[in-house]
């Protein structure tokens, strides 16, 4: 037990490569078969912690740049939501309004299209009132030619019995 004792305190000399001392070779050879093995097992296990130390500098590393990325992934699908919210809440808006100006557009044109039913039944109307006069313009017309016809053929008749009968003459 004392060789491994002595071993053990002796390695950390020895495994440094600038340390001035016995070469593993000789601390090797004197120590035997059981010796070998345990400076073996103890350079063994110095290579598999450096090796474990890279791994967990490399992991950290990885976990780092991971980190980043998530954060950088985050942050673009933050931006992406914000950006569909506003672009809906801008279609929305976009679409309240576009309601609101057909809304307005209808109400117009139901006023117009009154105004032009209550201007096309005067219309009617006025042609109805127009018809009649026309109509009562023409028996009026009629009565007026009526009249002059008579007027015509009295007038004649008087012409006639005029010239018929003989000239009397007026004594002064």
């Amino acid at each position: 037990m004392n060789a491994l004792l002595l071993f053990a305190q002796a390695t950390p000399a020895v495994a440094d490569p600038n340390a001035i001392g016995v070469s593993i070779t000789s601390l090797i050879g004197s120590l035997g078969a059981a010796g070998a093995a345990v400076a073996v097992t103890y350079y063994f296990l110095g290579f598999l912690r450096d090796q474990a130390l890279k791994q967990d500098r490399i992991l950290g590393e990885f976990r780092e740049y991971h980190a980043d990325s998530q954060k950088k992934f985050q942050d673009q699908l933050d931006r992406l939501a914000d950006r569909q919210e506003q672009f809906q809440r801008s279609m929305q808006d976009q679409v309240t309004r576009m309601s609101e100006t057909q809304n307005a557009l209808l109400r117009d044109s139901i006023l117009a299209m009154k105004a032009v039913e209550k201007t096309l039944d005067q219309a009617t109307s006025t042609v109805h009132s127009m018809e009649k006069s026309v109509g009562t313009l023409q028996v009026s017309v009629n009565g007026i030619d009526l009249m002059i016809r008579r007027l015509i053929e009295v007038g004649f008749e008087v012409k006639k019995s005029v010239l018929s009968s003989p000239a009397k003459e007026i004594a002064p």
